[in-house]
């Protein structure tokens, strides 16, 4: 039996897919409403006309599963682009066309957005002020220290040259 359904659910896939080109080869699902062409299809597809019903009601069946997957993968894609993802860390920093940006280190769910680090302007870090101020005081520390060791490392002035002797 379990064969039995594979091959329905196959000859469904590929009755589907004739129903679809057989309303597009029609003009669409608009079109063939307008003109009653259910008939004509069934037709077409070398059912009786008693049939076209059925056809019809399957065709706006896929339609609605259609609208729904669409809504669903709709909703999804909202859910992440409206969440609120959490800083872990700015990582760095950048003038851009004017506007300073921040590389940011998100913190998500494990295995969402592995090592995401996107370039962010300062509007978009509202909530990420005390580690926007965090990052700027560690960068000031590494500029001081930085220039420090670049003062110790400086070769030493070289001594003043002994004014020149004149030998009798």
């Amino acid at each position: 039996t379990a064969v039995c359904v594979v091959c329905r659910r196959l000859q469904t896939m590929i009755d589907d897919a004739v129903l679809l080109e057989a309303v597009a080869k029609q003009g669409g699902y608009e079109e063939v409403e307008n003109e009653q062409a259910w008939g004509a299809i069934a037709k077409v597809l070398g059912q009786r006309k008693t049939d076209a019903s059925k056809l019809k009601q399957r065709y706006e069946e896929m339609l609605l599963a259609t609208a729904d997957a669409e809504k669903e993968d709709e909703d999804e894609e909202a859910q992440i682009i409206g969440r609120e993802h959490e800083v872990e860390d700015i990582l760095d920093d950048r003038i851009e066309a004017g506007e300073k940006q921040y590389l940011v280190k998100w913190r998500d769910e494990p295995g969402e957005f592995e090592d995401a680090s996107t370039w962010e302007p300062v509007d978009n870090l509202g909530g990420s002020r005390s580690l926007i101020a965090q990052y700027e005081r560690r960068k000031e520390a590494a500029a001081r220290l930085t220039d420090g060791c670049a003062a110790d490392s400086a070769p030493a002035a070289a001594p003043a040259a002994a004014p020149a002797s004149t030998a009798p």
